[in-house]
């Protein structure tokens, strides 16, 4: 997108990036992405609300005379902590905001989104390992018994009335390794649609979607998780912006500028499994 030229000759930008940077950020990350925003905002304190509930719903047999009897199951709800705050602030030295050439806030732009993926990325992670339940097979995956193993993660997922459309599988690349050497594994490839493959979906185990992910923390081999319980919020409180510099230390320099905010939160623990080595190194 070329600078408008205004009446007196000089390059005049305005424009805020936002879009970009965000589309520049979501190629890079392949967990946060799968956060929900099912939340409601309270009106009166601004709080975030995450509505949470028993899934299961009593059947009765219906009495044609009497009827069915009333049951009720709750909706309850959580908070969402918006507790995250995190800033782009990246200097362009030797233009001023009016003139930055094309190809110069491109490449911030670029930058800033790879680096804002990768910020939202760890964060995702991190709440999945902290807020997760850990499970209890810490014995290290191998060639022989990996696909064995995760599937019978998954069936333990699906013993808790997580569903299979919601749910993904998310290795490190030594677990990518040893399943990509799996027959039964490989096989699934073929069965995947082009939704999934955009997705980075690699394969399917028990039904469910598996990606690759060369973030997770040492001593993490996979994830599974249930996307109906992790929940994200985000806003830019303000928008990417190419800005001059007045500080009086910078001369003839400008940066892009913004700040986003927001929390991430697993609201069921049940709903998000982590499969260890035992050790895992914090993020």
């Amino acid at each position: 997108m070329a600078n408008p030229i205004a009446i007196n000759g000089t390059h005049k930008r305005r424009e805020t990036y936002a879009t970009e940077v965000l589309a520049m950020a979501k190629s890079k990350i392949n967990i946060y992405e799968d956060f929900s925003t099912d939340y409601e905002i309270d009106g009166a304190t601004g709080a975030i609300k995450v509505p949470t509930r028993d899934a299961t719903v009593t059947i009765s047999d219906y009495d044609i005379l009497n009827g069915v009897q009333l049951t009720q199951s709750a909706t309850d709800y959580v908070d969402l902590p918006v507790d995250k705050n995190y800033a782009i602030n990246e200097l362009i030295d030797g233009y001023e905001a009016e003139a930055v050439p094309d190809n110069i806030r491109a490449n911030r732009i670029e930058a800033a989104g790879y680096s804002l993926g990768l910020k939202k990325e760890n964060m995702a992670i991190s709440a999945l390992v902290n807020g997760g339940t850990t499970s209890s097979d810490t014995d290290a995956m191998t060639k022989n018994n990996v696909y064995e193993k995760l599937a019978t993660e998954v069936s333990n997922m699906k013993k808790r009335n997580m569903e299979v459309a919601e749910m993904r599988i998310v290795i490190d690349a030594d677990t990518e390794l040893k399943l990509l050497t799996d027959e039964k594994f490989a096989n699934t490839s073929g069965q995947l649609g082009a939704e999934l493959i955009r997705e980075g979906v690699i394969g399917k185990i028990n039904g469910v979607p598996v990606k690759a992910n060369y973030l997770l923390p040492e001593g993490v081999e996979a994830i599974i998780y249930d996307k109906r319980f992790i929940q994200k919020y985000e806003v830019w409180a303000v928008e990417p912006t190419i800005k001059d510099i007045n500080d009086d230390t910078h001369i003839g320099a400008s940066h892009l500028v913004g700040r986003e905010v927001g929390g991430l939160k697993v609201t069921n623990a049940l709903g998000v499994q982590v499969k260890t080595t035992g050790s895992v190194v914090s993020l």
